[in-house]
């Protein structure tokens, strides 16, 4: 089996679906390409890979595109309130 190694810029699409079980992702060269098929789900993020080791430790940097607004709300409501987001998923 052939290891592919991921460079830096690969853009990676990631979303979820309806039931909420699992997430999902694809793996682009091309912005532009990604774009287009993120926008073909419905909720989705566009991450570029900053740097990544060995294929196990991966860097990712959250692009301006899809629900990446309410992606980085709710992480910054975590870490704001930590007890009081927990407490309401109890």
């Amino acid at each position: 089996m052939v290891k592919s190694v991921y460079e830096k810029g690969t853009i990676k699409v990631v979303w979820i679906e309806a039931d909420l079980s699992g997430i999902f992702s694809k793996m682009f060269t091309n912005l532009e390409e990604a774009k287009k098929f993120g926008k073909s789900k419905k909720d989705y993020i566009i991450f570029a890979l900053i740097k990544q080791k060995n294929m196990q430790d991966f860097e990712w940097k959250i692009l301006p595109h899809g629900k990446h607004k309410l992606y980085r709300l709710a992480l910054r409501l975590y870490q704001r309130y930590p007890n009081r987001v927990i407490k309401l998923f109890k």
